[in-house]
């Protein structure tokens, strides 16, 4: 793949998933603080890259809307890899006249792609959640270039969990939602002998 081609698509990708807006300083901050405790120590968070769509269907105990985030992470191990997270944060709301300290609380994050994986370059809240769309790998695709379009659907759970909808998965993926997606690079597990 001509390097010049991969860095032009990295680019276009940030630019692609970054509101006409940046991050407001706050939410900045608080997925900042989410991407320091995602990380191996190595991995930093693109805020540039990052972005974010307010939520009207959000609401649960002294909140009544909310915040998603889809962020990156890259440079784990070191190396060029990268990682998508999305994030739902709640926007707290005053009790009793009493204004919060922090505007923004995490309910949930979910690993949701990175290189080898699936590439999302938007979210939109629908009426039966949130659809992240994006890109997974055909078996012809550079791993620098996803090109299958591909949505998959998130709800909110009671507590505001993120939690995956019936939504096409690839053979190496799991269907149990407690279990990560396997990256295609990723070896296929070993049988249980027991």
């Amino acid at each position: 793949m001509n390097p010049l081609l991969a860095l032009l698509f990295l680019l276009w990708s940030g630019f692609a998933l970054a509101d006409p807006a940046s991050l407001p300083d706050e939410l900045a901050e608080e997925a900042g603080m989410l991407g320091s405790i995602l990380s191996d120590g190595r991995a930093v968070f693109y805020p540039e890259s990052a972005s974010y769509l307010p939520l009207s269907s959000l609401s649960g105990p002294g909140y009544s809307n909310g915040v998603a985030v889809l962020m990156t992470l890259g440079g784990w191990g070191g190396g060029a890899t990268n990682n998508q997270y999305l994030a739902l944060y709640a926007i707290n709301d005053s009790i009793a006249g009493v204004s919060p300290v922090k505007t923004y609380r995490l309910l949930s994050v979910r690993h949701v792609g990175g290189k080898g994986d699936r590439l999302f370059t938007g979210v939109r809240e629908t009426g039966k959640g949130l659809v992240l769309s994006g890109f997974s790998y055909a078996a012809e695709d550079p791993l620098c270039c996803p090109a299958k379009p591909l949505e998959v659907t998130f709800t909110f759970g009671e507590r505001g969990e993120l939690l995956p909808a019936a939504s096409p998965t690839q053979p190496w993926q799991t269907a149990n939602p407690m279990r990560p997606a396997r990256s295609r690079l990723s070896p296929p597990p070993i049988a249980d002998r027991s």
